[in-house]
């Protein structure tokens, strides 16, 4: 058992009860070499298996085609369960050992310090941290947890049991669903970047009036900015996970289920389809469209449209297949270099120039 939840109860889908107490409890997670009688111990070989049993944790989980090594050696009081996948059975169970709320709630459910204005609407069970400010018309959700110093501004809208680290700004209007976990230095609605010259060179600001748009379980690292829309919105669709660091421009529609890894940025205006994977440091340039189920390789930069699923990489971007080649070649420029300046040579040709 988890904080009172029953692992063969209430998530036997995934998880395959094979031996020992099952009633046993676990109160922390440990790595099989430091694990104690009332640890939860996900072990994914032979060897972490054999080290997780000599310390007798209080639950086991290990591989479904690894069930053989636990053999007759598991300790009576160790509940022993199978899963098909490791990183599936942490998803679902460390959630109950993180602790989150009482990383917010050590001083009760409202600092003294918070202000809020008298026309927001404050749901049940919400913890509001030092300092923290909600303008007016604002709605928090039921059960939410708002950290230190975040600033959530008139009319916006938080869904229940979002989870907001100090220092997190959410902007004028802006709309955040329900499940969300939004990281610390975040910033969802702050103006986005458009100008219009005058005659003279000088910018002009065009000012953006709309909002930005996230749905339900979305989660949004560290330091990331999602600009709000010029008159419409911007969309983070639900499922979407930034990792830190990552930019979104004004009018961008990112879609369901997302994975946008650290240094992604996108220009305004562009369209990126569901189950989105992408590499670190890549980069969508604005106004383009991108299908469904399209993946690229870390430091790739799209330029134009990608109307088809698929792997891609590079700068230009190309299928992955063939960006791998290409990259592979670009070591052997110099060797070819030479070698062809010795044919042009032969041939008594001018040699190519070095760059």
């Amino acid at each position: 058992m988890l904080n009172g939840q029953t692992i063969e109860n209430h998530h036997a889908d995934i998880f395959t009860f094979l031996q020992g107490n099952s009633q046993s409890r676990a109160s922390r997670c440990d790595v099989p070499e430091h694990a104690s009688r009332d640890s939860l111990v996900y072990a994914s070989t032979c060897g972490q298996i054999a080290a997780a049993l000599l310390r007798q944790p209080a639950i086991l989980i290990i591989p479904s085609d690894l069930t053989s090594a636990l053999g007759g050696a598991a300790e009576r009081d160790t509940c022993c369960f199978s899963v098909s996948s490791i990183s599936m059975g942490m998803a679902r169970l460390l959630k109950y050992l993180d602790n989150k709320r009482y990383r917010f709630t050590q001083w009760g459910q409202r600092h003294p310090t918070a202000v809020v204005h008298p026309e927001a609407t404050i749901g049940e069970g919400v913890f509001l941290g030092p300092y923290c400010v909600v303008g007016a018309g604002a709605i928090i959700g039921r059960d939410c947890l708002i950290g230190a110093h975040v600033v959530v501004e008139n009319d916006a809208r938080i869904g229940a049991r979002s989870v907001l680290h100090p220092q997190v700004f959410i902007g004028f209007a802006c709309e955040i669903g329900e499940d969300c976990e939004i990281h610390p230095h975040a910033s969802i609605g702050s103006d986005g970047f458009g100008y219009s010259m005058e005659s003279d060179g000088r910018p002009r600001k065009i000012s953006h009036l709309g909002n930005v748009e996230v749905g339900d379980e979305v989660e949004i690292g560290s330091n990331c900015a999602v600009d709000r829309a010029t008159l419409t919105s911007t969309q983070i669709r639900s499922g979407t996970k930034l990792d830190n660091l990552c930019h979104i421009a004004h009018n961008c529609d990112l879609g369901e289920n997302g994975f946008y890894t650290a240094g992604f940025m996108t220009g305004g205006s562009t369209k990126i389809g569901s189950h989105f994977v992408t590499g670190g440091g890549t980069v969508v340039t604005a106004h383009v469209t991108l299908a469904d189920h399209v993946i690229l390789a870390g430091r790739s930069t799209v330029t134009n449209d990608i109307p088809e699923p698929g792997r891609y990489g590079g700068y230009p971007l190309q299928p992955l297949k063939l960006a791998m080649k290409t990259v592979v070649s670009i070591g052997h420029l110099n060797e070819l270099r030479r070698n062809l300046n010795r044919v042009m040579k032969h041939l008594r040709l001018s040699p190519v120039a070095a760059p």
